[in-house]
């Protein structure tokens, strides 16, 4: 009875404290040490220094506390071979290794990268941090983290495109609204899903299996996966604006992602075949909204946030390739990043002399 008395006195405790305060202890359940990823493929920040991971080969989800600190100077974003400057780093050639994800902490403006370095059949992965001290590699000894493990993983044995499902378990994710939206293929018969995990972690998980009208392949897809996406508010509702490999793009309304187990998006768009999408943000100009789709193949796409949301559904091959947008030619975008209100931060890769250059864009100039 004693023990059963003092757990609620510090749960009326707790209650007080978060009614006081106005908000939840985002970090409650966080633990030290090291998290022993085993693979990196895709971050995201949310609120309060915590990094979120997605490890696939873990098969888990982690949210880490990066303690930033503010300091680095926006001439510092702009950053010649930075893919030799990450190999050097971790020693190996620039060949060896691949910019898995780049993630802007919103409180720092301090920039992340998830990187992974091929030899032999082993791969390598580590964090790297790019701060007022330089790039540097970002310890995961000793920092404070939670973890969740994803129960509804793809078997050990599936294939997709020739290679194991688990690859894409977790292929993009995104903080917003107290929990973590992650795409990926899970083990269901529909396997390309997205996940509503509240966060803080609680084993807690709604995954609802997706299907998409793919315009290049003329038919409905219900196993591949998405391959990077973005929750945006668009007139007051709520989407997530998904780009697919080869490359539709489609969006879902947030709030039917409950569960369904074949909740089909709408095609919107078809940027083009042989494309990958690389990235999706959305930010507010001169009273505007705009989404931004960067490309590995195709040029950046802008598209108006009124033009997404009112756009109709492509449901047959055709010429017409769906909503009016921009073209923007950047170069070959391998990541892209929201940095701040005026500006957006994009990994080009310059494939005639096989370098990257990392660079600050005003929004104003596109």
């Amino acid at each position: 009875m004693k023990t059963r008395s003092l757990l609620t006195i510090l749960g009326l405790l707790s209650c007080v404290m978060v009614m006081a305060t106005g908000k939840e202890d985002l970090k409650v359940g966080f633990v030290t040490g090291n998290p022993e990823i085993n693979s990196i493929k895709a971050i995201a920040f949310g609120p309060e220094n915590i990094l979120f991971v997605g490890d696939n080969s873990g098969m888990s989800l982690y949210a880490i506390d990066v303690k930033d600190q503010p300091g680095i100077s926006r001439e510092a974003l702009n950053l010649e071979r930075i893919d030799q400057r990450l190999a050097a780093a971790m020693g190996a050639k620039a060949d060896e290794i691949s910019i898995q994800d780049m993630a802007v902490n919103p409180l720092s403006k301090n920039v992340f990268f998830a990187v992974s370095r091929e030899r032999g059949e082993e791969t390598h992965y580590a964090l790297f941090r790019l701060s007022d001290k330089g790039l540097k590699e970002f310890s995961l000894e000793e920092v404070s983290h939670s973890k969740m493990k994803l129960k509804d993983a793809p078997t050990a044995s599936h294939q997709t495109w020739n290679r194991p499902s688990r690859t894409y378990t977790v292929t993009d994710l995104h903080y917003a609204n107290g929990e973590l939206i992650v795409s990926g293929l899970s083990n269901e018969e529909f396997s390309s899903g997205l996940r509503r995990v509240p966060f803080p972690f609680n084993e807690e998980m709604t995954t609802t299996n997706v299907q998409v009208y793919h315009v290049t392949h003329g038919r409905n897809e219900t196993h591949a996966p998405i391959y990077r996406f973005l929750p945006v508010q668009l007139e007051g509702q709520w989407h997530v604006v998904a780009g697919y490999m080869c490359t539709p793009l489609v969006t879902f309304k947030l709030d039917e992602l409950n569960g369904n187990n074949k909740l089909i998006g709408k095609t919107v768009a078809e940027i083009g075949a042989g494309n990958t999408p690389t990235g999706i943000i959305s930010y507010q100009y001169e009273g505007q909204d705009y989404v931004l789709v960067g490309n590995n193949v195709h040029p950046l796409t802008k598209i108006t946030g009124k033009d997404l949301f009112r756009a109709k559904a492509l449901t047959a091959p055709m010429k017409e390739r769906g909503v009016k947008r921009e073209n923007v030619k950047l170069g070959s975008i391998s990541h892209i990043a929201d940095y701040d209100e005026e500006h957006f931060l994009i990994l080009v890769r310059d494939k005639a002399k096989e370098v990257s250059q990392l660079k600050l864009v005003a929004k104003a100039d596109i």
